[in-house]
């Protein structure tokens, strides 16, 4: 087993992927050939790609892959004859490593926001990151940061308090708050099209971590 790479894994609400029971600290073995999005355990290098196949509702952990591994062609999806569940990551980290996979990324060559599949994130307080691309992703770690996603089929999310987001149709939304008599913070996801939540419209969360119509 390698640990060269991280790599990421989604799974529903019960840890199962496609039917499968999951557990944290078992390793998987897989019989038989290996085929991307056919056969074998499947993970993604880059978080933000486990969000093409489940959505920020879903949980999330590191996981460590071995033996006979196939790619695939549209993101870095792997799938791998072995497979180990390294630790579970809340929501809140996940957010955490996808910005910090986007700043690696602006290190390089590659620029990961023009057109449609734009990713975009930022760590410092009151940061504005916006994308008009469908399919975009946008994700910042800071307090009072503002997110805007115009794109078809976005997602925008915010880990940092007191954030806004806007987003366009079909549009995923996530944002944070700290609960002081719990001391953790929560997450809240709304959908554009879903529960009275509208298109291009600014919103921010109220003391009962329900999602409300602001101003820019």
């Amino acid at each position: 087993m390698s640990e060269e790479k991280k790599y990421y894994k989604g799974f529903d609400e019960n840890f199962k992927c496609r039917g499968y029971q999951f557990e944290v600290g078992a390793t998987y073995k897989h019989e038989g050939t290996v085929k991307a999005c056919a056969s074998g355990f499947h993970s993604c290098s880059n978080p933000w790609d486990v969000l093409n196949y489940y959505d920020i509702t879903s949980r999330f952990a590191y996981v460590e892959v071995g033996g006979q591994t196939a790619t695939h062609e549209g993101d870095t999806k792997i799938a791998s004859a072995e497979l180990i569940v390294k630790c579970e990551l809340k929501l809140p980290n996940f957010i955490t490593d996808c910005i910090n996979y986007l700043k690696e990324v602006c290190k390089s060559d590659v620029d990961p926001s023009s057109g449609d599949y734009s990713q975009l994130a930022a760590s410092g307080n009151y940061s504005q990151l916006a994308a008009s691309g469908n399919s975009s992703k946008l994700a910042a770690s800071g307090d009072y940061s503002q997110l805007a996603a115009s794109g078809y089929s976005s997602i925008a999310m915010c880990a940092g308090t007191n954030g806004k987001v806007k987003g366009g149709l079909n549009c995923t939304l996530a944002l944070a708050r700290w609960v002081d008599s719990e001391k953790r913070y929560r997450i809240t996801v709304a959908y554009v099209g879903e529960n009275g939540i509208k298109p291009d419209i600014w919103y921010t969360l109220n003391e009962r971590g329900e999602f409300v119509e602001t101003e820019e």
